[in-house]
């Protein structure tokens, strides 16, 4: 087993964004400062102190209240980030994750890559982290808080020098230990400092001296007994957050944090198996006002590159309020991944063909509203009107159908419907034809060219006879005709492309 911990030691400043803030800030938790960012340490502002303190010592200090749901919220992000690596993901509350890493070295060839790839990572997110690296979750959890290379402990192949371990192990302080602070004192009355003088003590002894605690924290931090951890699980909403100093001015700045937080939500959707329909954003400027603004999808697999224009498209009408500190975004709406099986033939109805056509439907929505994109669809219907329903876009692209309805060209009942024409338009409701002694009369002669071809059903509504006939119109038009058996009248029901 190889346990590597992640600690993010400014992990309340991280949250809000607010760790390289030009300005001095500290952030304070019942009136006592938690943490300061750089500038307000170097005015001699430190944790532990009262606010008032702080605020006769430094009266420029800017004091934020510690927000204790963010750095959680902030912590998942990066456990999500980390599960792409590992199956095997702990939360570590306040400010640490664990996860384990056999199986990545595997994947990753050797530690080394790995490693490159989780520093590189915290580089572009601006956020520091320190690293811990063992044998147990407990001896990784603990050496992080020293921050030691991994190359010192591990080698390429992922095997640990037992000795540099065992010494960086020693070295550490009791303070360290998940004690209590009763016990934590007493140790140190007695000259215990570091985690070696206690190994060297007889377990036993410590056992019946301090209690069972003491001896299953030992016992842990060697392997000797099973350190069980609830494991971490991607949540059901996506939240991502990108923050900047000083603000963002003006949308096409806005471009790349837009794609950073959609590369996120590509690699929480590749672990859940499952394809938002929505995108919620929020802008927080920087006099601290909030702006909402969404995006509902149609499409049937995520591609980030179009999802970016789509969102720069939707930006288009909208005006910036001023400059944007935060960019968030949050998806709540999901559905299953549509498996499609691959064929030696494409076709025109193929999977690339459909998010094409949701791609383009998007488009429109965000350009003509979308009270104005309607959508028809295939309706298990005999009468040709009947054949075709009209939906909103969204709605229809969204909702996977059924059965998959043959069109009206294979619904008739003649014995070779697919060899039948069927026109491009129809008219609804089909238009009366005059019938005289010279023939066939809608705003000039028609010439009946093939027919007929019967059309019997809806016995169980209302009957419907009908025979239909391919026409021309004097002007040169074909179009689609029918009597009605039942009532001996003529009806235009459409035209041909």
């Amino acid at each position: 087993m190889l346990w590597l911990c992640l600690r993010l030691p400014a992990l309340p400043l991280d949250a809000l964004g607010a760790k390289s803030s030009a300005g001095m800030l500290a952030l304070r938790h019942n009136n006592i400062i938690v943490m300061a960012n750089d500038a307000a340490q170097q005015a001699g502002i430190a944790a532990g102190m009262s606010a008032s303190s702080a605020m006769s010592l430094c009266s420029a200090l800017e004091l934020r209240p510690r927000d204790l749901q963010a750095e959680q919220q902030c912590l998942e992000n990066i456990a999500l980030w980390a599960y792409r690596f590992s199956g095997d993901v702990c939360l570590c509350p306040p400010n640490a994750v664990l996860l384990e890493l056999s199986a990545s070295l595997r994947l990753f060839k050797n530690l080394a890559r790995l490693y490159r790839k989780f520093i590189s990572a915290f580089r572009r997110r601006g956020l520091r982290v320190q690293l811990g690296i063992a044998h147990t979750p407990l001896a990784a959890e603990l050496l992080s808080h020293q921050n030691i290379s991994p190359a010192k402990l591990v080698n390429a192949a992922g095997l640990l020098h037992q000795d540099e371990l065992n010494k960086a192990l020693q070295a550490l302080s009791i303070s360290l230990l998940p004690l209590a602070p009763k016990t934590l004192n007493t140790l140190r009355e007695m000259g215990m400092r570091t985690l070696g003088n206690i190994q060297d003590l007889p377990r036993a002894e410590l056992e019946r001296r301090f209690g069972k605690d003491i001896a299953t924290a030992l016992a842990k931090l060697q392997g000797e007994q099973t350190d069980i951890r609830p494991k971490f699980a991607p949540p059901d909403t996506f939240n991502g957050q990108r923050h900047f100093d000083g603000g963002l001015h003006s949308k096409q700045q806005l471009r790349f944090p837009i794609s950073a937080l959609l590369s996120e939500l590509e690699h929480y959707l590749r672990l859940r198996q499952c394809l938002n329909r929505d995108l919620q954003w929020e802008f927080h400027y920087l006099d601290g006002s909030k702006e909402a603004w969404s995006l509902n999808l149609s499409q049937r697999h995520f591609d980030r590159r179009s999802l970016i224009e789509l969102v720069m498209l939707r930006l288009e009408p909208l005006s910036l309020q001023g400059a944007v500190e935060t960019l968030s975004l949050r998806c709540e709406q999901f559905i299953g991944n549509e498996q499609h099986s691959e064929q030696l033939f494409d076709t025109a109805n193929s999977s690339k063909q459909q998010e094409k056509t949701a791609q383009v439907l998007d488009k429109l929505r965000l350009r003509l509203g979308s009270q104005r994109c309607h959508q028809f669809s295939l309706q298990d219907a005999h009468l040709p009107e009947l054949n075709w329903i009209l939906h909103d876009a969204h709605t229809a692209s969204q909702t996977p159908s059924k059965h998959k309805l043959k069109p009206p060209a294979m619904q008739a009942t003649a014995p070779n419907s697919a060899d039948l024409l069927r026109p491009n338009w129809l008219c609804h409701p089909p238009e009366a034809i005059s019938e005289t002694a010279d023939g066939l009369f809608w705003q000039g002669k028609l010439h009946l060219l093939q027919g007929p071809e019967r059309f019997d059903g809806q016995w169980w509504q209302q009957r419907q006879t009908r025979d239909y006939y391919i026409a021309r119109h004097q002007h040169g038009a074909l179009c689609w005709v029918f009597k009605d058996c039942l009532n001996r009248r003529w009806f235009l029901h459409g035209f041909f492309g």
